[in-house]
This record gives C-alpha cells, sequence and structure tokens, in this order.
C-alpha cells in the first residue's frame, strides 16, 4: 500500500476503514497503540497532512477499542518531543 499510495494516502485509506484492522487489535494487545496509523495521525505535527473528518475517525476507532485517547496521545506526543 505504501509503495502504491505513498504514507500520507495509505494512513488515510487505514483510518477510513469503519472497523479497526487485526493491526489495531494486536498493537492494542502488545500494549503498543503508540505504533498505530491511528494513533500517529492524531499527532500534532501531522494535523496538516489529514483533514479534520480523517482525524476524527482515527480518534473513533481507538475510542471503539476503549482507548483512552488523550492520555495515549499525550504519552506518546511527550515520548516524541526532545527534551533540552
Amino acid at each position: 500500500m505504501l509503495t502504491d499510495h505513498g504514507a500520507v494516502e495509505a494512513a488515510r485509506r487505514l483510518v477510513l476503514d469503519p472497523k479497526p484492522t487485526y493491526g489495531l487489535w494486536r498493537l492494542q494487545e502488545l500494549d503498543r497503540l503508540d505504533a498505530s496509523v491511528e494513533m500517529w495521525v492524531l499527532l500534532p505535527w501531522y494535523e496538516p497532512l489529514f483533514d479534520q473528518s480523517i482525524r476524527e475517525q482515527a480518534e473513533r476507532k481507538l475510542r471503539l477499542l476503549d482507548v483512552d485517547v488523550d492520555r495515549e496521545l499525550r504519552q506518546l506526543v511527550a515520548r516524541l518531543t526532545p527534551t533540552a
């Protein structure tokens, strides 16, 4: 999918699938939602790449899995933000 469509379009397609994928379920089982495309779409520095409907769908899919999206996103941002 990456080769055929590029990263942004591949992410968009994965997020727009209305059901959580097996990969998303598996990442949750492994406590690695930080590696999911749904979480990365929600990162503030990628906001210009995805419109609001894509970001809302990513959040909706995570909430279907009972994910505390705000907490998970804060933790991911903290891990990815360099410290001085």
